[in-house]
């Protein structure tokens, strides 16, 4: 047995009550053959009756059977079962022989015979002509000393038992329900409040608003006083939430890893500049003014190049964007002409000293640079911004006219172009030599506005929205920049009227896509009046609304939104129009919500993956692929496209503040 402590003398009321419960019979009609087995130091096995509160005890060696005496004390044997008590209570026990073991029905104490009880046990059961059982007569407990005698029968040969060894302490087997009450309770009551917040969840959940979105961010700041770090971008944990451009999918785990590298290095290239010509402010202000500021006041404050990491995240870019808007800049900087200047038509011939360029190739060229926070005083790409500025304040009339000979069709587009980009960098900057031809600038397109709020080829001439969204952008760049650059209010009031002049009217219900929502005047625009809206028209005209001051809960700006995600989303089949690309984008990303990021994710995938990037124009993207390609040429499609990767820190928000905490 477990040990060899039988003190208790035996309680005949707790076995006749634990007899009758298992078996439905008492113990006076059926009795096990072991009832008590109570050694003592002096005599363990001597014949014994004596009273314990009125009740005989058992005479153990006349009332069992087979007695085997082992070195851990005595057992007997009757039938297939193993006669004896529990250690720690002394209650009578009976255990299969083909177990060994089993748990008191008093104390529940798992009970189990010794390895010297079991080779002994062993023994007698290959020896069955020595193995004769004395087998007890029922217990008349009025007459315990006159037994009934019953013919001995011999021992039932049970399964053998397996080897028996000693190896060390025991191992003692527990019942499920043993098992079940050793579970501490506190684990208990976890998994039952776990199960409970579960089915509160399946209950609650389905009822929450649609438009519920919860952020998780894992972002520490390492440090909590101001300082000018720039911040590593872990490209392996951005690539995880992308929406992968197809190509990129089909790449093998090394080939995958390489180009995850070569992201890395060239998103980080945009971050640094070993030898800047200035200090950039303060970046504990520059924190604070967009934290606290909107894209009406502070435009172009997101453009530092110590926070772009952060915000890119924030926005929904990631570090291919990031790496496809660096590849695009290297390429523009690789076809700059000597003299500063870039050729829409001519730009593959920019190694020659001679080779000219025109302004609106080079104001083109420039805007994706100021987007990226490069300008003549900081970034890998100073020198190149310099010399391009420098080529057009050469080329600008004392009348502000940035058009430098192109005063045909290209004229004002050209000037509205070359006017965001001396604004931008002189807001960017601070730089006072800029400050004069920006305003002159900004005179001249005032002066050549129509009388009826538009601009086109040539100042005075009747608008066209297209036009004229170059021109409303200009002068939004000075009004919400802080460089204090004058704009005549009289031009915005008169440029608002310009729109709804374009703006559709109330028409046919044939020809309204979409329904009655979409026939409200100031949804839907159109390139001149009279003609149909077009998405690119209309994406350009919302945008200059914004500017000129609708709120975000005007119901046309909804519709007009939401007409342009819902019916006119790109896909890999549509027709690539990065004119249209770039005016949406914008727009959509002021808007925000989940109209922002459907559109984003579409967006920004289609221009990953038509970026070149390897043959004759690595960086670029092909102008054969764009509706307006064969026209304006590769470098046209190349800057709109790296503007349009910009737009999450190009322009703030207008409707809402940045959360860089």
């Amino acid at each position: 047995m477990v040990s060899n402590r039988w003190s208790q003398a035996f309680d005949f009321d707790a076995f006749d009550a634990r007899l009758e419960l298992l078996t439905g019979t008492s113990r006076e009609n059926s009795l096990p053959a072991v009832l008590l087995v109570e050694p003592r130091a002096t005599a363990p096995h001597a014949s014994m009756a004596r009273q314990r509160d009125g009740e005989s005890t058992i005479d153990v060696e006349s009332k069992l059977g087979q007695q085997i005496d082992t070195p851990d004390g005595p057992i007997w044997v009757e039938g297939s079962a193993v006669l004896c008590a529990c250690p720690d209570c002394a209650a009578p026990m009976t255990l299969r022989i083909s177990l060994a073991m089993a748990n008191c029905w008093r104390c529940e104490a798992c009970v189990e015979l010794t390895a010297a009880q079991r080779r002994a046990l062993q023994q007698a059961l290959e020896e069955p002509d020595r193995a004769v059982a004395r087998i007890a007569q029922p217990l008349d407990r009025t007459s315990v000393d006159a037994p009934a005698q019953r013919r001995a029968r011999p021992l039932a040969r049970p399964r053998e038992l397996g080897p028996i060894r000693d190896s060390g302490p025991r191992r003692t087997r527990m019942s499920f329900r043993d098992r079940v009450h050793s579970i501490p309770a506190w684990l208990v009551s976890l998994l039952f409040h776990l199960i409970l917040l579960m089915i509160l969840a399946l209950v609650l959940l389905p009822n929450a608003q649609e438009d519920l979105e919860i952020t998780i961010t894992t972002f520490v700041d390492p440090s909590e006083q101001p300082g000018g770090e720039f911040q590593a971008v872990n490209l392996d944990h951005q690539l995880q939430d992308d929406l992968l451009p197809a190509p990129l999918l089909e790449m093998g785990e090394a080939e995958m890893r390489q180009y995850k590298m070569l992201a890395d290095r060239d998103a980080k290239q945009l971050q640094v500049d070993d030898a800047p010509l200035a200090a950039l402010p303060d970046v504990a202000s520059v924190r604070r003014s967009i934290t606290t500021q909107t894209g009406r006041t502070q435009s172009l404050v997101a453009r530092d190049p110590r926070i772009r990491a952060d915000i890119v995240e924030r926005e929904g870019g990631s570090t291919l964007t990031e790496a496809a808007v660096s590849r695009g800049l290297r390429w523009l900087a690789t076809v700059q002409n000597q003299d500063g200047s870039w050729s829409l038509t001519r730009f593959d011939r920019s190694d020659r000293p001679t080779n000219s360029g025109d302004a609106a190739g080079t104001a083109l060229a420039l805007l994706p640079f100021l987007g990226a926070g490069q300008t003549h005083e900081f970034g890998v790409y100073k020198s190149t911004v310099a010399k391009g500025l420098a080529w057009l304040l050469d080329h600008q009339k004392p009348n502000g006219d940035f058009r430098a000979g192109l005063e045909e069709e290209y004229g004002m587009y050209t000037h509205g172009q070359a006017s965001i980009v001396v604004i931008e960098a002189y807001a960017m900057t601070g730089d006072e030599k800029l400050r004069d031809p920006a305003q002159r600038a900004i005179r001249f397109i005032e002066k050549a506005q129509h009388e009826r709020g538009g601009w086109r080829y040539r100042p005075g001439e009747e608008g066209d929205t297209s036009v004229f969204g170059w021109q409303l952008m200009a002068l939004q760049s000075a009004r919400s920049s802080g460089s204090g650059l004058q704009v005549d209010d009289a031009t915005l009031k008169l440029a608002d009227y310009y729109l709804d002049l374009v703006s559709r009217r109330t028409g046919s219900r044939e020809d309204a896509e979409g329904g009655d929502r979409y026939r409200l005047a100031g949804v839907l625009y159109r390139y001149q009046p009279g003609r149909e809206p077009t998405p690119p028209m209309t994406a350009e005209a919302i945008l200059c609304r914004m500017y000129l001051g609708w709120q975000k809960n005007d119901p046309r700006l909804a519709a007009s939104i939401d007409w342009l995600t819902k019916y006119h989303l790109p896909d890999e089949d549509s027709e690539f129009n990065v004119y249209y690309w770039y005016y949406a984008t914008q727009a959509i990303h002021h808007y925000g919500g989940t109209r922002w990021k459907t559109w984003n994710n579409r967006v920004r995938n289609l221009l990953i993956s038509s970026q070149e990037t390897r043959g004759k124009y690595p960086g670029s993207w092909d102008p054969d692929d764009d509706v307006w390609g064969n026209r304006a040429g590769r470098i046209y499609v190349t800057s709109l496209a790296v503007c349009t990767l910009e737009v999450y820190y190009r322009h703030l928000p207008l409707f809402k503040q940045l959360d860089l905490n």
